[in-house]
């Protein structure tokens, strides 16, 4: 059993991307929101969430606890955000 503890947050995964080739290549930053939704047996289970932080999409991903750990990370803020999608799950 892990001892994550998910806050009352809005989650950020940043994932860096390549575009274009030569003259036109740009690496972008990507963001994505999640909701955290549980921690059981060493899995992160996560909602996406719309870009501009109104709904939870029903798309639950698991993922290890220590990849969680390593790639995501609380977004400044967000606990109004997250207390107001979380009347939306339940």
């Amino acid at each position: 059993m892990s001892d994550t503890t998910l806050a009352e947050s809005i989650y950020v995964k940043r994932s860096k991307s390549n575009f274009g080739a030569g003259t036109t290549f740009r690496e972008r930053v990507l963001e994505t929101f999640w909701f955290p939704y549980g921690v059981k047996n060493g899995y992160v289970e996560l909602f996406p969430i719309t870009d501009d932080l109104k709904r939870v999409l029903r798309l639950m991903e698991r993922i290890p606890v220590e990849l969680f750990e390593e790639e995501y990370s609380q977004k400044e803020n967000s606990k109004d955000i997250y207390l107001d999608l979380k009347k939306t799950i339940t």
